[in-house]
């Protein structure tokens, strides 16, 4: 029996892959615990079309990667934060204060999980990494005592 997978199953297959499975094993595991759909041509064609606006919305976010990569390209973001007299920090820098100071200095919007750094607890110029799947960019800001 022909089944598509909604659900990623452990030792089965992914999420829309399309199985020939023994039909005991199908009906009564997969399809009456909502992971499967018999693969009729209705659903087939379905799945085709699903997969097409996957693929779009996939592109479009890459494209919109590049021209946030574009946008920080060799831009420095200015930090300023308390820190005592040896240059340490009293409130680490994350994620979120990168998000926050790249918007307000550079109108650019961007995702908090874009970003890798690791917490930063002093003064001075730090490079930040930023991710999106196999995509990756780099821009640094400056953290300033205030």
């Amino acid at each position: 029996m022909k089944v598509i997978l909604l659900t990623d199953v452990p030792k089965v297959g992914n999420r829309y892959d399309i199985k020939e499975l023994k039909s005991g094993f199908a009906q009564n595991v997969l399809i009456a615990r909502g992971l499967a759909i018999l693969a009729t041509p209705k659903a087939l064609a379905d799945l085709e079309n699903k997969k097409a606006t996957m693929n779009e919305k996939k592109q479009g976010e890459i494209k919109t990667f590049e021209s946030l990569l574009e946008a920080l390209n060799n831009k420095k973001v200015l930090i300023k934060v308390k820190a005592n007299e040896k240059g340490h920090l009293f409130k680490a820098i994350n994620s979120r204060d990168v998000v926050i100071a790249v918007k307000d200095q550079l109108g650019v919007e961007m995702e908090e999980k874009m970003i890798v750094v690791d917490h930063v607890k002093e003064i001075g110029t730090h490079t930040v990494i930023i991710k999106k799947g196999k995509s990756e960019g780099k821009f640094e800001i400056q953290i300033e005592k205030s």
